[in-house]
């Protein structure tokens, strides 16, 4: 089989980010028995055409204009490729490939910004987003969508794709790290945010959070992973606060120094206005370490609340404070929590959620070849 997957980035992108991973660990899981082509943005001086492992990306267009380039170039594309199926990865902008050919699309989505848009970009920049995410239900209602969440498929039920065309699989996590447990919890309370530093990932919320929290838990130290045109905003904010020498910004880390960086942990917090998910959530449970995150869709679906962490409500810092507390002032809890998260983690591999979008690949082309209804 010929699979055509489109994404705005791919993981050699110094930009990439949850979405890719997730996409990368389907294509790779696809490229073992089929013919996968990626299709995906050019960067830092790319060849049109790139083979890493059995996978051949195709780079085209800009950063900032790739969706145009798609909708240039798809038709040539679609040509060479000959592709049975394609599979659109919707991360903000739709490329609308429905509009330009009957190959069966199935669309894989983390979920859809809406409004909240506005929360992370500038007034045009999100408007342009806002507007383009609106006809989807109109040019997508022949396609079929894989959700990562049942947050995400109750959003797209509600802004009108029929549910019979949604399944729900969710992200997996790799294993490879298990062998980092042999490494200690930080000896001071450490929490840990772990990602882009964008607005709407509010960040903020933890800065902000230092001074209460520093009262009831005197030793608490703030590490932040990860790079973003928010980062200068995070620091200034540290030095206003005046808990600059509580924060430790690391800027990208590698793999592996990620997953340390987890297992040392005391708490991973991820206080993000809206995700799809939320795979750093069950990344850090492998690592033992539980979570605290806000209660929103998408990262509620990777939590069990009580059980691998705790909810808080959205930009409230007096519940974050007092449920960071709750987690980290009883040792007994403590180590409640990170047994649990560790047995939550279980539930989750990257093989299953592989295996899983292929026969959903499968069954949504022998729903084409028979012409037969195809209730996922």
């Amino acid at each position: 089989m010929n699979i055509l997957i489109i994404n705005w980035r791919d993981l050699g992108n110094p930009l990439y980010g949850g979405a890719e991973i997730h996409i990368e660990k389907i294509a790779s899981y696809l490229s073992k028995d089929h013919n996968v082509y990626f299709l995906t943005s050019k960067y830092d001086n790319r060849d049109e055409y790139e083979k890493r492992g059995n996978i051949t990306y195709i780079h085209i267009g800009h950063e900032l204009t790739f969706n145009f380039s798609v909708m240039k170039n798809i038709k040539g594309i679609i040509k060479n490729v000959k592709p049975d199926i394609i599979i659109e990865d919707i991360n903000k902008v739709p490329f609308f490939t429905p509009l330009f050919t009957n190959i069966p699309v199935l669309v894989i989505i983390p979920h859809i910004f809406g409004k909240t848009i506005y929360h992370q970009t500038n007034f045009i920049f999100a408007s342009y987003v806002y507007l383009m995410e609106k006809p989807i239900k109109h040019i997508f209602k022949r396609s079929y969508f894989e959700a990562i969440s049942d947050s995400t498929k109750k959003d797209l039920v509600r802004r009108g794709i029929k549910k019979e065309r949604i399944k729900v699989i969710e992200c997996g996590i790799d294993r490879d790290y298990e062998y980092l447990h042999r490494i200690e919890k930080s000896t001071k309370p450490q929490i840990t945010y772990i990602g882009r530093l964008k607005k709407y990932k509010s960040v903020q919320h933890l800065i902000r959070v230092l001074p209460q929290l520093r009262e009831k838990i005197p030793d608490i130290q703030l590490v932040i992973a990860g790079k973003g045109d928010y980062e200068n905003a995070l620091k200034e904010l540290a030095k206003k606060l005046q808990v600059s020498q509580l924060v430790e910004f690391k800027g990208f880390v590698s793999e592996e120094e990620k997953w340390k960086i987890l297992r040392q942990s005391w708490v991973s917090v991820y206080p993000s206005l809206i995700e799809g998910w939320g795979i750093v959530n069950i990344e850090a449970n492998l690592m033992k370490t539980p979570v605290v995150c806000t209660n929103v869709a998408g990262l509620r679906d990777s939590v069990k609340n009580g059980y691998s962490g705790l909810l808080y409500e959205y930009g409230d810092i007096n519940d974050l404070c007092s449920t960071l507390c709750e987690i980290m002032e009883s040792s007994k809890k403590m180590n409640e929590f990170s047994d649990n998260a560790y047995n939550w983690s279980k539930n989750f591999l990257w093989e299953q959620t592989g295996k899983r979008t292929e026969e959903l690949i499968r069954h949504i082309i022998t729903y084409v070849v028979t012409n037969k209804k195809c209730p996922l």
